[in-house]
């Protein structure tokens, strides 16, 4: 197989492993550019066409569950290699090894490590059961643990395959027994509740380095997960607490409705146990009380201050026949029931009712349910101290999680403690939509093609924090639970909006109309009153900045209010469009532009330049020819200077001045 492509895009690179059903390969994904594995069925399944079609089946509902703690499934095919047929699953690649392989490298692990571990085994499984899917075959061989020590479970689907079978003709056996709940055992009907047995066997594995149940052959192990009673971790590993060892009890009932109901409890527990949330623990009979971390209690004696003895033996020596004990017993015995009798009996007959009341169980209401959430529902009855037992129901008129029926109705008064059954609405082809943040838009509709979902919609919008061709929003959005032929939206980045903008020459216009040009263009108009000679009231005299800016800058417009004011010199003041120099004595005093005579409106630039090579815009208006010939007023006229005038840009007239 090494070097060999399949679909046309994976290329075997080595093999990494053998499993029951088939072999493992590392691949590299030539169209996504990525490392990936590669599980292929043994061709003596390539016969049975049944087994093909669940296998599949089955792997394409396991590719539809994501979760960090899972392996996901990418790809199922079937190529014809050297005249055979091969089935395979593309999965993600790990990096890490079995925990298989961690406990037998260090003998067991710590119970923080084992708690940890088991929580990101339940949280995997609980995305999985909200499916309607149960592994089958959890077992210390089908969990990773990658190099930043994170949980990832593989093979969902896979045990299902064989129709729930545990032992065939042949002896061969999916998956290990070792780790069957006493129904996969029996052969009978199993659901999420036999997973969390199997995780038991797992927790306990981690605990003790050890199997609990092992035998010669398979069929001997099968009988002891069926007749036997479920050692404790503490027997094996004195340093277990008795909150692990009720933990692993519970999860290991042979009964499976003595069992957590569902893995949010058992997850709740080890929680408590993490955080320290323990409480006092009275360990009882299987069949005993429930404890405050809502596991019911192991059977095993009181372990404060216990400590525990080796069984002393002495050699030949033989109890007396002739012990004076049973004498002492029977009239200690006599003595106190003497005492009960003279005085116990009589108070108690003389009390009154009201002076010993009875303690009653604190009775609730139960809440309304149907059409919540099932994290609602849940959250609602915990407060209330009651359990939820969930049973599972697929209707695509409802929305997924949402609890349809319950029993007892609303209202109902039962005892804090008692369970509240509740059927919740599973979709079975819900996939969660991916993230796609900041991805490009091939890949994001990769990731959604993976997903079993489309993009069907794609919007372009500006944006200042991703790139041009990346996702910046999406609808709906991650996280989201949706129905496989969903389509979706995405908005993707077109970069940085360029807010430049020119500002158009204003001089001579109407400020009203000026306000309204540059408002339209996205900018923001300041009006400034000024005096100045030769435009009238209201026109622009002169604005700033000049040239562009940004969208959003202020502009401000200087607008004449009249005519300037005479100094005592004869001179007028506030002319923004003359610098002063040496007064011009008898030289000339204005200068008069002809307009053309076409009713239009032009724009008139007139530039003084001096002899010293300085120049200035004096003039820069736009008017209309039919108000006539143009008369400009000059000011610090000096010997030598050359007026230039423009016309809509066009040079019409040089004046120089002697």
């Amino acid at each position: 197989m090494i070097g060999k492509i399949l679909g046309n895009r994976y290329e075997i690179l080595q093999k990494i492993g053998t499993g029951g059903m088939g072999d493992v390969y590392k691949a590299h994904c030539r169209r996504l550019d990525r490392i990936v594995a590669i599980k292929t069925l043994k061709s003596e399944y390539n016969s049975d066409n049944n087994f093909i079609r669940k296998f599949k089946r089955e792997s394409l509902a396991a590719a539809s569950i994501s979760h960090p703690n899972i392996v996901s499934i990418y790809d199922v095919g079937t190529e014809e290699i050297d005249e055979e047929k091969v089935h395979y699953i593309v999965m993600e690649y790990i990096d890490g090894i079995t925990l298989k392989e961690k406990i037998q490298e260090e003998g067991k692990l710590s119970e923080k490590n084992s708690l940890n571990y088991t929580v990101q085994i339940a949280e995997a499984l609980k995305v999985a059961h909200s499916k309607g899917i149960v592994h089958r075959d959890i077992k210390s061989q089908n969990i990773m643990i990658t190099k930043d020590d994170r949980i990832k479970v593989t093979d969902f689907g896979i045990a299902r395959i064989a129709d729930n079978a545990t032992v065939t003709a042949t002896n061969a056996i999916m998956g290990s027994v070792h780790y069957f709940s006493p129904e996969q055992a029996r052969g009978a009907k199993v659901d999420n509740r036999s997973d969390i047995y199997s995780l038991g066997i797992v927790l306990y594995e981690m605990l003790t380095g050890e199997l609990p149940f092992d035998a010669e052959n398979p069929v001997s192990v099968a009988l002891m997960q069926v007749q036997s009673n479920m050692p404790l971790p503490s027997s094996k590993n004195p340093q277990v607490s008795q909150y692990a060892d009720q933990i692993v009890s519970k999860m290991t009932m042979k009964d499976p409705q003595d069992r957590y109901t569902d893995v949010y409890l058992l997850i709740r527990d080890i929680k408590n146990i993490q955080l320290g949330r323990t409480g006092t623990v009275n360990y009882r009979t299987q069949t005993g009380p429930i404890s405050k971390t809502g596991v019911k209690s192991s059977p095993i004696l009181e372990r404060k201050n216990y400590k525990r003895e080796e069984p002393r033996y002495t050699k030949n020596k033989v109890e007396k026949k002739n012990s004076s004990l049973p004498i002492f017993l029977g009239v200690l015995t006599a003595i106190l029931l003497a005492f009960m009798l003279l005085y116990i009996v009589p108070k108690m007959m003389k009390d009154k009712p009201e002076d010993n009341p009875i303690v009653e169980v604190q009775r609730v209401r139960v809440p309304s349910l149907v059409g919540k959430s099932q994290d609602q529902a849940r959250e609602e009855l915990e407060k209330l101290g009651l359990i939820m037992d969930a049973d599972f129901a697929d209707d695509y008129e409802k929305a997924n999680r949402e609890v349809l029926e319950q029993n007892p109705e609303p209202d109902t008064e039962v005892e804090q403690g008692s369970s509240v059954k509740v059927k919740i609405n599973v979709l079975k082809d819900v996939i969660e939509v991916p993230d796609l943040l900041g991805k490009t838009i091939e890949e994001a509709q990769a990731l959604v093609a993976e997903a079993g979902l489309t993009i069907n919609n794609i919007e372009l919008e500006y944006s200042d924090e991703y790139e041009e061709n990346q996702v910046i929003k999406q609808d709906p959005i991650a996280g989201s639970e949706v129905v496989n032929d969903k389509n979706l939206t995405v908005y993707v980045s077109k970069g940085k909006e360029d807010l430049s903008q020119k500002i158009p020459n204003l001089r001579g216009v109407n400020n009203a109309e000026a306000k309204a040009t540059l408002e339209g263009l996205g900018f923001v108009v300041k009006i400034e009153e000024i005096k100045y000679t030769g435009l009238d009231v209201g026109d622009v005299v002169d604005f700033e900045p000049k040239d562009e800016a940004d969208k959003g800058t202020e502009i401000t417009l200087y607008v004449t209010t009249g005519p300037e004011e005479k100094t005592d010199e004869g001179s007028e003041t506030n002319n923004p469009s003359t610098t002063p120099e040496e007064p011009a004595g008898d030289l000339p005093g204005s200068l008069t532009v002809k307009m053309p005579d076409d009713d239009g409106r032009h724009n008139v630039v007139i530039w003084r330049r001096t002899i010293g090579g300085d120049e200035y815009k004096i003039y820069d208006y736009n008017k209309e020819s039919s108000e006539g010939d143009i008369t400009v007023t000059l000011q610090y006229v000096s010997k030598g200077d050359v007026f230039e005038v423009y016309i809509d840009g066009e040079k019409v007239e040089t004046k120089e001045i002697h």
